[in-house]
């Protein structure tokens, strides 16, 4: 006929021949077109897990800061009235145990208000140390309660 080897076709998808010019490539092109879709899906998913990382991350930083702050406020009832005043102190860096660190992740600070000669107003923060930027940032967790002399 024409000198073009003629293409053997079991269905109108599937070519049987691959040296003709009308079935060449065809696996390559589906197979790159499958590829990019799959790296698309795992770009999104990556992000996804990154970004639920992070909140998860804050997260648990916040509940660490309330709860150095809580048990800051704890040790405020082994001490007796008149020594309540001591407890005060001024950005404090400290661990995830609210033990004093140079490595740590949280910095507290303590502070009392004599109110009446009987009566104290005390207040915790807890800031926390940004992870990214390792500088601490100014919101955090507050605590604050009042303290009176039992009678």
């Amino acid at each position: 006929m024409n000198g073009l080897p003629t293409t053997k076709r079991i269905d109108s998808d599937h070519c049987v021949d691959t040296k003709s010019k009308k079935c060449a490539g065809s696996t390559f092109i589906e197979a790159l077109v499958a590829m990019s879709i799959f790296a698309i899906f795992i770009t999104g998913a990556c992000q996804l897990l990154v970004s639920h990382r992070k909140i998860m991350d804050m997260a648990r930083d916040h509940y660490t800061a309330a709860n150095i702050a809580k048990n800051r406020l704890e040790l405020v009832r082994t001490f007796d009235f008149d020594q309540i005043p001591q407890l005060t102190e001024s950005a404090i860096v400290v661990n995830d145990a609210g033990i004093a660190s140079t490595q740590g992740h949280f910095r507290r600070s303590t502070t009392v208000n004599t109110l009446n000669t009987n009566l104290y107003e005390l207040a915790i923060t807890v800031k926390i140390k940004d992870r990214k930027t390792l500088v601490f940032n100014e919101t955090g967790e507050t605590i604050s309660t009042y303290v009176a002399m039992h009678l």
